[in-house]
């Protein structure tokens, strides 16, 4: 059986540390929210944006500034990220009009999708809650990587049925994440998570908070429904309350 690991020991096995308190994200915001149009502020779910404080922040430490293939899975040109990192070819699928990943890729039949698994960095948003088989779409999202490329995997932990019907799971704790680091033989370089119960009561509802939403005083209608959240800063993690969680691996050359 596997050996199911606590989040403290999950995040002992990154590769780099650094300060991703919710202080050090907003001086962060204020120095990329002009690039944004201020959406990092007041449209972007605060969750995707304290992962991409951490897709920033590894892009430097691992030197992935550069990409000469990009493959989205599920996304578009227009993802986030692609505000950190430059990309000569970026190749774009989804679930709807791409290669299905819950097809087996591993299937001689499917010698044409291995011709284009040969890319330098994988990315692939808030997907796998979308699809039947998690642990197969993750193998397949994988074997796009050539050897020694990146994978970027963000999902979440908790949510409302969303994109019906092709909706499957509320989310994944970071240990799947690591688990499927591990049975695919892949470097974790890094995986975390952010969360608050403010936030966490607000997006059961399928209301994703904002930066500005989560600060202290009445942003949103949903405050009234909580009244104690008016004097709580929501954009202060807590372990307790994750919604959203992310990782980078590696494929070992």
């Amino acid at each position: 059986m596997y050996e199911a690991k606590t989040l403290s020991d999950i995040f002992s096995k990154n590769k780099h540390t650094f300060d991703s308190s919710h202080l050090v994200i907003e001086s962060w915001i204020k120095t990329q929210d002009k690039i944004f149009a201020t959406s990092l502020s007041n449209a972007h779910a605060y969750n995707r944006v304290a992962s991409l404080f951490d897709f920033d922040q590894l892009s430097q430490l691992e030197g992935f500034k550069n990409i000469d293939k990009l493959c989205i899975i599920s996304g578009s040109n227009k993802e986030p990220e692609l505000n950190f990192v430059k990309a000569q070819e970026v190749f774009v699928t989804s679930l709807e009009k791409g290669y299905d990943l819950t097809d087996d890729w591993m299937n001689e039949s499917f010698h044409d999708k291995k011709s284009i698994m040969s890319f330098d960095f994988v990315m692939c948003n808030q997907v796998l809650e979308h699809v039947p088989d998690p642990v197969k779409s993750f193998r397949n999202i994988a074997s796009m990587a050539k050897p020694g490329a990146y994978i970027w995997i963000s999902i979440p932990v908790i949510n409302r049925i969303h994109d019906e019907p092709n909706f499957y799971s509320s989310g994944y704790h970071p240990r799947f994440l690591r688990y499927l680091g591990d049975i695919y033989n892949l470097e974790v370089i890094h995986i975390n998570a952010w969360g608050s119960l403010k936030y966490k009561l607000s997006a059961v509802s399928r209301n994703w908070l904002t930066l500005r939403k989560l600060k202290a005083g009445l942003k949103t209608n949903s405050n009234w429904l909580f009244p104690w959240s008016i004097f709580v800063n929501g954009t202060i993690s807590n372990d307790k309350h994750i919604v959203d969680c992310w990782a980078l691996f590696k494929k070992p050359v």
